[in-house]
């Protein structure tokens, strides 16, 4: 999950942003920020249930640690970009490494699980706030490559979260300790912090634009702005969901899963890799809505069929799929919000990333306690299919308004 900055007049180029291997090395930091981000992202699919096990918890109220953890992530996607204007985007980087870091140390210490869920406030603020930042730095520093940038950001947050859910499978299984993985992550982001405070961060003309609350009121009255934060949270509560409950689901309900358990988000997130670099070419031969609506049709089938069949290996391949069609939803959403919002593209982003915080809040939790019910596991997992056939249903109701219908009449 990715939030863009917008295009602006950076008529002075790279020239702007300073030159040399320090633009280089910082974006390469920028980079390493969300992949030891996305390690976290990954992994806590594997770690949820030994986590649940230390506190003695039900699977219901494991999945009390998304809504958590998206509060978090929510309230830092909405103030980034206000206190990056005023303190600078290194100032509030630091910070929310800090920030993450503490949460992640915190949790690897504390005896009770209110303590854990207070953990993972922090931990969803800090994630939110880098995700964000990180990205929009990186992009500022090589303005004239900004849409090569930003991909790559994406590619780099793709690769640390396939290889969080194997790497925490493979120390889990050959005996680390769950707290253990938390405060190595925990000194990864320490010294990533140390890394970022030795750089310089040049002067960077034109930032983007920020939150604006009342320009985010304003936009939250058109019925599109609306239904475009709908989509988006359907969507990420299903990305979210899906990842987070389909180990539980190889372990517990299908017959050989536990085989595939380390490997099965992986697979996934590689598939939204390969799909991310796949849909680029796309965009502007194919409008928008009309291409994310597809993807939506495409990874709706892919998610409902992985609850049909029970064999192992071809669940993954409806898992690999589904990971392919997802992959290019988020940021399309993103698109078409800023092209009918263009004047407030700052805030209308930033409305968008919190309503996707709040899906991935809502959906996950709602999953683990269906898997209590008697619709069990696979009753759960067709809240996917269902969620993603709404964005799909949104997209295309959308996509019958005119872009001329945004906030300012353009």
């Amino acid at each position: 999950m990715k939030c863009p900055t917008t295009e602006r007049d950076l008529s002075s180029g790279a020239a702007a942003v300073g030159s040399g291997r320090g633009r280089i090395w910082l974006a390469a930091t920028c980079h390493l920020a969300l992949f030891l981000f996305a390690l976290y992202f990954g992994g806590i699919s594997v770690v949820l249930p030994f986590l649940g096990k230390a506190f003695h918890l039900s699977t219901d109220v494991e999945g009390q640690l998304f809504p958590a953890g998206f509060a978090g992530f929510v309230i830092g996607v909405l103030l980034c970009g206000y206190l990056s204007d005023r303190w600078g985007r290194k100032i509030v980087l630091l910070i929310a490494l800090g920030v993450y870091a503490l949460g992640l140390v915190l949790t690897s210490l504390v005896p009770v699980f209110s303590l854990v869920l207070m953990a993972a406030a922090l931990i969803g603020a800090g994630s939110g706030t880098i995700e964000t930042v990180a990205s929009a730095l990186a992009a500022d520093l090589f303005p004239e490559r900004r849409a090569l940038l930003l991909n790559s950001v994406q590619i780099a947050f793709g690769a640390g979260a396939a290889i969080g859910p194997f790497f925490a499978h493979f120390m889990l299984s050959h005996g680390a300790n769950w707290r253990a993985l938390y405060m190595e992550l925990a000194v990864g982001q320490l010294a990533l912090l140390i890394l970022l405070a030795i750089q310089r961060v040049p002067p960077i003309p034109g930032l983007a634009e920020s939150v604006d609350i009342g320009a985010l009121m304003s936009v939250l009255r058109q019925p599109v702005f609306l239904a475009l934060c709908l989509a988006q949270g359907l969507y990420v509560g299903a990305e979210v969901g899906f990842a987070a409950w389909m180990p539980t689901y190889f372990r517990d309900a299908l017959p050989g899963g536990i085989v595939w358990e380390g490997i099965v988000v992986t697979i996934f997130w590689v598939a939204m890799t390969i799909g991310r670099v796949a849909v680029g070419p796309l965009i502007g031969r194919i409008p928008l809505l009309k291409l994310a609506t597809l993807l939506s049709i495409g990874g709706a089938a892919g998610a409902f069929l992985a609850t049909l069949w029970t064999s192992p290996s071809i669940v993954i391949a409806c898992v690999a799929w589904t990971g392919l069609c997802f992959s290019g939803v988020f940021g399309l959403i993103l698109a078409e919000a800023g092209a009918r919002y263009s004047r407030l593209a700052g805030s209308a982003f930033g409305g968008i990333v919190a309503s996707g915080g709040i899906g991935g809040a809502v959906i996950p939790w709602t999953m683990a306690m269906i898997s209590g019910t008697t619709l069990h596991w696979r009753g759960a997992l067709l809240l996917i299919p269902a969620a993603i056939t709404g964005v799909a249903i949104v997209l295309w109701l959308v996509s019958r308004k005119p872009e001329a219908a945004n906030y300012f009449g353009e």
